[in-house]
């Protein structure tokens, strides 16, 4: 299903499209390495669905999703740097995951109101999925803040100041967003979605009874053309498949 979008549009939903697709890759690192199976069987089915969001957001870009989400160059992709990190550390990658789908929220929101009407069905369906994953977050998040095992809180605590400053580079725009906004295929800049994903993160934080505050995790938002430490790492990884047979399905 492709779609005629403006380059502007089309610059936009790159940048999404490809967060969705490395959000999705690292979480299927954990299938099979969670701390239960419960959460193995919950982190496929995250990852899945992000994948899958990947791909309705690719099928407005190409008519070859395969070959246009694995065998670009590294330096072609717009990820940022946060949905690239690979985290090795099972706490890390739970806070990764809370804070990415908080943002997720609001950039879903952005493009249900679009004028292309084509894009505006995805994101409603896309946040639907969504909710659940948030629930899923929220709830792992507060039974650890919750609990009387001081050395979880205090790993937990630890692994949200040491990402909050690399999740503000979700909020890097792409190169043309202004122009896509005022045509109207988005309704809201990366800059008021920061201001409101910073205002729901420190909520969070508060209804958890962990003193951190959101306001002093600044960090630099960097920039989706270059690609992160490991990135090409990941990319070869992605790629094992359809280099050994191109006409396989993704």
């Amino acid at each position: 299903m492709t779609s005629e979008l403006s380059p502007a549009a089309a610059d936009y939903l790159l940048a999404f499209a490809d967060d969705e697709h490395m959000i999705g890759a690292r979480h299927t690192a954990w299938i099979g390495m969670g701390p239960f199976l419960e959460e193995d069987l919950a982190f496929c089915s995250i990852a899945q669905d992000e994948l899958g969001h990947a791909v309705a957001l690719y099928e407005f870009l190409t008519d070859d999703v395969d070959r246009f989400a694995l065998l670009r160059k590294p330096q072609e992709y717009r990820s940022c740097a946060f949905a690239e990190l690979e985290c090795g550390d099972w706490v890390d990658a739970l806070v990764r995951h809370w804070l990415y789908d908080r943002a997720e929220q609001l950039r879903w929101e952005a493009l249900s109101g679009s004028a292309n009407q084509s894009i505006s069905e995805v994101a409603v369906r896309a946040e639907r999925e969504e909710s659940f994953h948030r629930a899923h977050a929220e709830s792992f998040m507060s039974r650890i803040s919750a609990s009387n095992d001081t050395s979880s809180i205090s790993k937990l605590s630890e692994a949200i100041v040491r990402l909050l400053p690399v999740a503000q580079g979700i909020w890097q725009p792409s190169d043309r967003e202004e122009e896509a906004i005022r045509e109207g295929f988005a309704t809201a800049s990366s800059a008021s979605m920061a201001q409101s994903w910073n205002s729901m993160i420190q909520e969070d934080l508060l209804r958890w009874g962990l003193d951190i505050d959101v306001s002093s995790s600044t960090g630099a938002l960097g920039s989706r053309t270059e690609r992160s430490q490991g990135f090409e790492r990941l990319l070869a990884s992605l790629q094992e498949v359809i280099n050994i047979d191109p006409a396989t399905a993704w």
